[in-house]
């Protein structure tokens, strides 16, 4: 559903482009791609990576020193990904009572993808723990790629004369492949796994190729940049999350200054105000100014969380005044209907207050 929000949205604003436009952010929550069972109200969060035999450790060790990475960062950028799964489960939506503990279980192997835990050790876990189940990273691993690209730049000396200067522009591609499991503790089994892959682009520039690499942040804190992205971007597929969405609205008409009036109350947070205006130029007898005053309250109207009503002044723009805008809005609106639908149901189960 986010990424309809997102498709949506550009759509839109690229539609209003040709005309005078604002734009107010707006918060909204998304659903869980993959919903929780009713039971799973409590969770705890675990790394899973660390590895088990010294063999292991010698391995991840050479890793590091071949990749260019370091020793550790691998275990650093987990232990920060998982730390970022609790945050955003807590922070995202109340969909669960996340605990404090970030348990550190034994398991890493050359394997990939370990075999899920069993399911008696993960009932024993959660009983010790006392929460319904577990958020367990299984798997990670981290791949840095190196690549530059040659260039000038040009500069005048003091008597206005240009002098070429030879350039490196150096890029860092840091991707992070990382394994989730969700483990519910009323039977010990498995409720979701998902492997993810995530990446972010690291550039700098320089007169030398080693100046260009001085410019690039530490590849360890590349990892735990990416590690962050990899680990909310779980916790948005298990939990509610917020989103920011973006509207645009009309700033003027011809022929109408309450508009603008209207576009400036907007903007400084009287939406309530300029409702009051657009309702007046709403009865504009020229179908252009009302249709873009029927779009504007319907705008308002999900700014204060109002969507059934929102929908209604979109229909009204779009059939009454023959708004494109407004139908493109209105397919936008209707998205959010479903998606906040769904989200009233997977929120219907969340941990009581003690």
């Amino acid at each position: 559903m986010n990424k309809l929000y997102t498709s949506a949205s550009t759509l839109l604003a690229a539609l209003l482009l040709s005309a005078c436009a604002s734009s107010v952010h707006i918060r909204a929550l998304a659903p869980a791609a993959v919903p929780m069972p009713a039971n799973l109200q409590s969770v705890a969060t675990a790394n899973r990576i660390i590895p088990e035999s010294r063999r292991d450790k010698f391995f991840d060790v050479m890793e590091g020193a071949f990749t260019g990475e370091g020793p550790g960062v691998d275990r650093a950028g987990a232990d920060e990904c998982v730390n970022v799964v609790g945050q955003a489960l807590a922070n995202n939506s109340y969909r669960f009572k996340v605990t404090q503990a970030q348990l550190q279980l034994l398991g890493r192997s050359r394997e990939f993808f370990l075999p899920p835990l069993a399911p008696r050790y993960v009932q024993d876990l959660c009983r010790r723990t006392q929460v319904d189940g577990l958020v367990v990273l299984e798997a990670f691993d981290s791949d840095m790629l190196l690549s530059h690209t040659n260039g000038f730049r040009t500069y005048k000396d003091k008597e206005g004369h240009e002098h070429k200067v030879p350039t490196v522009h150096v890029e860092m591609v840091m991707k992070i492949v990382t394994g989730f499991r969700t483990y519910g503790a009323a039977q010990g089994f498995v409720l979701d796994q998902a492997r993810q892959e995530d990446q972010l682009v690291f550039s700098g520039n320089g007169d030398t190729y080693p100046a260009a690499l001085r410019q690039l942040p530490p590849p360890e804190e590349c990892i735990r940049r990416v590690a962050q992205r990899a680990g909310d971007g779980y916790a948005r597929r298990i939990a509610p999350s917020y989103i920011d969405l973006n509207r645009d609205y009309f700033t003027s008409a011809k022929k109408d200054a309450r508009m603008k009036e209207a576009a400036q109350r907007a903007e400084a947070g009287d939406w309530t105000g300029a409702a009051t205006l657009w309702q007046q130029s709403a009865r504009h007898l020229d179908p252009k100014i009302a249709g873009r005053a029927f779009y504007n309250l319907a705008v308002a109207s999900e700014v204060r969380g109002d969507l059934p009503g929102a929908i209604d002044w979109a229909k009204k723009a779009a059939f009454t005044c023959d708004n494109a805008q407004a139908r493109q809005y209105l397919r936008v609106l209707n998205d959010r209907m479903q998606a906040q639908a769904v989200v009233q149901e997977q929120l219907k189960s969340v941990p009581t207050v003690n």
